[in-house]
């Protein structure tokens, strides 16, 4: 009971399936679809009345109702036992190829929408993460020019903010005092020569407080103590340095009464009234940086908040490790909210140059060798079209080439219009191939029909000997098929092997080289087989299959149709093959569509 409950829903669930497909493929509900159950799974619905409209149209071909792949040039059963459905000649297709209709109110249930092709500049946003650092052009560091003792220390506090100008600390330097000495000693022979009659002498005495007043310019005393030192005449013996620049001490490694010398980094000063950002990109994303581009940042804990500023340069070399380029953008700091090593999301705007058309990214299907838009062409009409695709960003994507300003392209539901695109090129190539082999069958071509990719063998007469011979490559040729249908490339490669001994004996059976034509081929192909490689070994079949097809329809026909050998074509492949009755097994494409095949007359 169970299993025939479960057989039931799967014949159910297969019905439900095809019925669908059905529904997209002709644009109108198959007969019967809403009304399967289980226990009529295998109830063969009543061929659908031909309409009143239609009775004047051509029929184009005939299709099995559960297998929309399955086709003939007339009336018929489909493998399942149910009468073959026509499907009529659309006027519009022979006007307009590559057209896909299909009934509004399918169009409708799959929720085909559609958008204008527009013309305008694309903007790309570049989102990274980027890291807050410090300005490195406002960054000083503090050092005394001579060696002494810290007598006192005005800025004691590391992270306290200071002003250009402001007193850091005093110091005592015996250097520096000897210096305001020897100063104070210039100033007083410049005064006493002053009135020498020799010019000489007077000049001399000023080069000399010249020369001592550099010395202490040189060692940071600014021009505010030199001229207290002229006016009281007194050494000091604690001098004071003064901030060079207005900013954050970021760090502090003085205290009072230490020794420093000019060795020693006393401050760091650091101005954050403006920082830097480093962000990084990654190398594909680099074509579109330039110097000048508007940044944006956010930070995670100040909601709401926004910072803007600029692309100030892209570093030269790239990281080995990440494959990423870092990126240097410049903030303004108002209250110093934004801290040297905070995280921040940065997004970099990037304008693609001239306006060109743009269309959703959603409607481009993109198969990796090439990229299809469906275009609407209104009525329930749809033309797909293949075009060059550009730069993608904010949902939108450049289209270079194969579409104008102003058509419409479907958004939703492309995918099944285009599935329904390639069942019509896969038809219109089946029905090429039926015609193809019914006018080679009509010329009397010997040795049977012709595929896509190329001809069967003409394979001449042939001795009862050989005929036996064939036979038996034969039956190695149907293990190779059967072995790549389960795609395995070891037993393939093994009855290669096992081939090829058979074919020197054909070999030597042929004196005069007649069937030359004939083993050259199957011993080419058969290497290709027996090399272990799975891919090598399905397109080798295809020349052996010719050739033993070519057989089968030639000198050796009997033999074919008494062992029940069947011939198949695979429409992906546009390759044929044989294989002996019972389930459909594809050797070129094995588990990925084992029953894709269409048979064929032998």
């Amino acid at each position: 009971m169970i299993k025939k409950t479960v057989k039931g829903g799967l014949a159910l669930l297969v019905l439900g399936t095809a019925a669908a497909f059905w529904l997209v493929y002709t644009g109108e509900p198959r007969n019967g679809s809403a009304h399967v159950s289980a226990d009529h799974a295998a109830h063969v619905p009543a061929p659908p009345q031909e309409k009143p409209e239609e009775k004047n149209k051509k029929i184009k071909y005939w299709v099995a109702p559960m297998d929309p792949t399955y086709i003939r040039n007339e009336p018929g059963k489909s493998p399942m036992g149910m009468d073959l459905v026509p499907v009529y000649e659309d006027e519009d297709e022979k006007s307009s190829e590559g057209v896909i209709k299909i009934d509004p109110v399918t169009v409708q249930n799959i929720g085909v929408r559609t958008a204008p092709a527009t013309r305008g500049d694309l903007n790309k946003n570049i989102r990274t993460v980027g890291r807050i650092t410090y300005d490195e052009r406002g960054v000083e560091h503090i050092h005394t020019k001579v060696s002494g003792w810290v007598e006192k220390l005005s800025v004691d506090t590391t992270g306290q903010e200071v002003r250009k100008g402001q007193e850091l600390l005093s110091i005592y330097s015996p250097e520096l005092v000897a210096t305001q000495e020897e100063y104070l000693q210039a100033l007083k022979y410049r005064d006493r020569t002053a009135s020498s009659k020799f010019p000489e002498i007077a000049e001399g005495g000023g080069a000399l407080v010249d020369v001592a007043r550099k010395r202490l310019l040189f060692m940071d005393i600014n021009e505010v103590q030199i001229e207290d030192l002229e006016k009281s005449r007194e050494v000091r013996k604690n001098l004071k340095l003064f901030a060079p620049r207005t900013g954050i001490v970021i760090k502090k490694n003085v205290l009072e009464g230490m020794k420093v010398d000019s060795m020693m980094e006393l401050y760091t000063i650091a101005d954050l009234s403006r920082v830097w950002v480093i962000a990084s990109v990654y190398e594909y994303e680099i074509p579109f940086l330039t110097t000048g581009q508007e940044a944006e940042m956010t930070l995670s804990y100040e909601p709401g908040a926004s910072y803007r500023g600029k692309v100030t340069f892209v570093y030269p070399f790239i990281s080995s490790q990440t494959r990423t380029v870092d990126v240097r953008m410049e903030f303004d700091n108002p209250g110093l909210k934004l801290k040297p090593d905070m995280y921040a999301d940065v997004v970099i705007k990037v304008k693609t140059g001239a306006p060109s058309i743009m269309v959703p990214s959603e409607a481009v299907i993109r198969t990796g060798s090439r990229s299809v838009v469906i275009t609407s062409l209104g009525k329930g009409k749809f033309l797909p079209k293949e075009v060059t695709v550009g730069s993608s960003g904010e949902g939108f994507m450049q289209i270079l080439g194969g579409l104008e300003e102003g058509e419409l392209v479907v958004t939703s539901g492309q995918f099944l219009i285009d599935s329904e695109s390639n069942l019509r090129e896969a038809v219109n190539k089946m029905l090429a191939a039926q015609a193809a082999e019914t006018s080679a069958g009509q010329s009397g071509v010997a040795g049977g029909g012709k595929s896509e990719k190329g001809e069967f063998a003409v394979i001449p007469g042939m001795s009862d000997e050989q005929k036996k011979l064939m036979s038996g490559l034969m039956e190695n040729y149907l293990n190779i098929q059967s072995a790549l249908a389960a795609q395995s490339a070891p037993e393939a490669a093994k009855e290669a092997r096992a081939m090829s001994a058979g074919l020197q004996k054909l070999k030597a059976s042929d004196s005069k080289g007649q069937i030359e034509a004939v083993t050259g081929p199957m011993e080419d192909s058969l290497k290709g087989i027996a090399s272990g490689d799975l891919q090598k070994a399905k397109t080798s079949f295809k020349t052996l299959s010719r050739t033993m097809i070519g057989y089968a329809k030639g000198p050796g026909k009997d033999h074919a149709l008494s062992s029940g050998l069947k011939l198949y074509f695979c429409p992906m492949e546009e390759e044929h093959w044989m294989q002996k009755a019972g389930d459909l097994r594809n050797p070129y494409l094995g588990q990925d569509m084992l029953i894709c095949g269409i048979e064929e007359p032998l």
